[in-house]
């Protein structure tokens, strides 16, 4: 049985968290604008999770992943409460988190053997079954894939959607998908008991300010246990 204080790198990585959390490639369908610099915003939802319970009103509800070539940073938040981001250097390989819990505010930095330690101790990697047909995803007509588990475990099986017309270099080195090229539209993770879906529901093409891959002086710079600690304790309290 997997040790589950060990860290989940996927989850943050997608999140963050994953989160990210987190990218998939392939070529994509003809017609979509070929962008290397923006935002995309994904809404997320909690498939299987009942409904009406007394923190649905704080739970993560949309992700907004900003993007500049080789880098990207996503950042979630809850209720004006807490915030997380994950800051990825997909040139440098390295990864930073943060968090911002109340009077709390940390950051850790790790770079890619560390993450490939955390990442294969703790989240196995899917078979990926090419799926006929395009599906449009936020006005991106995406290509399509099955992300099917050995273990039950490791969680549902579920459909992605994605598009390498948005031109990050290398975006999956930091997560399950890491020998694969391109930008997820449409996935799912799961981490501490909650099963997230990610859906872009808006792409643009804005510039983005370079301060968004800056860590403010007021965090204070912690472990990368310190850093676990602190997300499995606030995310216990959703399951």
């Amino acid at each position: 049985m997997k040790n589950n204080r060990l860290f989940n790198f996927g989850f943050l990585a997608t999140i963050a968290s994953s989160l990210v959390l987190f990218f998939l490639g392939c070529n994509s369908g003809e017609g979509n604008p070929k962008i290397d610099e923006g935002t995309i915003s994904y809404e997320i939802s909690y498939p299987g999770r009942p409904e009406g319970g007394m923190l649905d009103g704080v739970l993560p509800r949309e992700m907004k992943m900003q993007f500049q070539k080789s880098r990207y940073v996503n950042t979630i938040s809850a209720a004006g409460m807490f915030e997380s981001k994950l800051i990825a250097d997909c040139k440098a390989k390295t990864v930073t988190f943060t968090f911002n819990f109340g009077p709390k505010k940390i950051y850790a930095t790790i770079p890619e053997a560390v993450a490939d330690s955390l990442l294969n101790a703790q989240f196995s990697i899917p078979n990926l079954i090419d799926v006929r047909g395009m599906e449009e995803v936020a006005g991106y007509d995406c290509e399509r894939t099955f992300a099917v588990f050995d273990q039950l475990e490791d969680g549902p099986d579920f459909e992605v959607k994605f598009t390498s017309d948005i031109q990050i270099s290398n975006p999956n080195w930091c997560n399950q998908f890491k020998y694969l090229e391109a930008v997820m539209l449409e996935y799912e993770v799961k981490q501490y008991g909650l099963r997230l879906k990610l859906k872009a529901k808006e792409i643009n093409s804005d510039p983005v300010n370079g301060n968004a891959f800056e860590i403010s002086e007021d965090f204070k710079k912690v472990s990368i246990a310190e850093m676990i600690y602190e997300f499995e304790e606030v995310f216990k309290n959703f399951q």
